[in-house]
């Protein structure tokens, strides 16, 4: 009698995964203005972003990593005085659309989207500066979009496969049928300072803005975005992108750790600029020290 009953439970328990699986795969969210930026209407997912600085033809265009949103470049932004600075949500992040079709989450699909924000935003020349996941979206924009692109920054962007330490909550999160479970304890404040802690340095205060940013993704927006097509390696890639190109590093990264990172790049013959002290968001964390890196370089 007592295996009947486990076995009717372990049924039920099994579908009901597979019912919230199905349920939490298919959530999207329209886009909306999110920390003070407003959204583009784009013959694809639509776009929430934020402009500083006087109308031009030419911007700096800011991208920035996985699970953040515009509001981590806000400080940044305000220290490029008199130049035209656009930051952007990525597809899923922020205001930023979240769809249904998971290929736009991908850095292919990324750059695209950002690709038609240009178009849109009448930005002609742009010089890309991308955090993380944002750095392979630059990556992939300039080789989609070589004329329009003059000039490239990556900031803590994986130099290649294998070079990331991802936490195991991100790979639970993404396992088939209990990934969607775990998923919903995302906006209940499930998610402790202590499992965003490698997005920073390790005595960095974990920020509120980690916690508003993560919780604006949808599950596919967790488990898709960042996917790359192709096996070469980004530090090759940026490398060979015949553009002017700059690699910063925070000393103290360990989601992706700064030794072999480094020399990963170096590898494919850049020298990257380590800052001092902080971790794998020197934007956030040392917004001062990160404009003083890039602000002769984007000139």
């Amino acid at each position: 009698m007592k295996w009947r009953i486990m076995a009717i439970v372990t049924v039920v328990a099994v579908a009901a995964l597979a019912a919230n699986a199905l349920l939490v795969s298919r959530t999207t969210r329209d886009a909306a203005p999110f920390d003070g930026g407003r959204v583009l209407v784009l013959d694809g997912p639509d776009l929430n972003v934020k402009e500083f600085g006087p109308p031009s033809d030419r911007a700096v265009v800011l991208l920035h990593g996985y699970s953040a949103s515009v509001q981590w470049w806000d400080r940044v932004a305000a220290a490029l005085p008199g130049r035209r600075v656009v930051a952007i949500d990525l597809v899923g992040h922020g205001g930023s659309e979240a769809p249904s079709d998971v290929e736009q989450y991908g850095i292919d699909g990324q750059a695209e989207a950002v690709r038609r924000a240009l178009d849109d935003l009448g930005v002609e020349h742009a010089v890309l500066v991308g955090h993380s996941m944002g750095g392979l979206v630059a990556i992939a924009l300039t080789e989609l979009d070589s004329e329009r692109v003059e000039r490239v920054v990556v900031s803590d962007s994986p130099a290649a496969e294998g070079l990331v330490d991802e936490s195991a909550l991100a790979g639970l999160a993404c396992t088939p049928l209990i990934g969607p479970a775990v998923d919903l304890l995302r906006p209940v404040d499930a998610i402790t300072d202590s499992a965003l802690q490698t997005g920073f340095a390790p005595d960095f205060p974990v920020p509120p803005l980690a916690h508003r940013s993560l919780e604006q993704l949808t599950h596919a927006g967790v488990c898709e975005s960042g996917k790359q097509g192709g096996d070469r390696a980004a530090a090759d890639r940026l490398a060979g992108l015949a553009k002017p190109v700059l690699v910063v590093w925070g000393e103290r990264d360990v989601l992706t750790p700064t030794a072999s990172n480094v020399q990963r790049y170096r590898e494919a013959g850049l020298t990257p600029v380590v800052i001092p002290g902080v971790g794998h968001s020197p934007m956030v964390e040392a917004p001062g020290e990160f404009v003083n890196a890039i602000t002769e370089f984007i000139q």
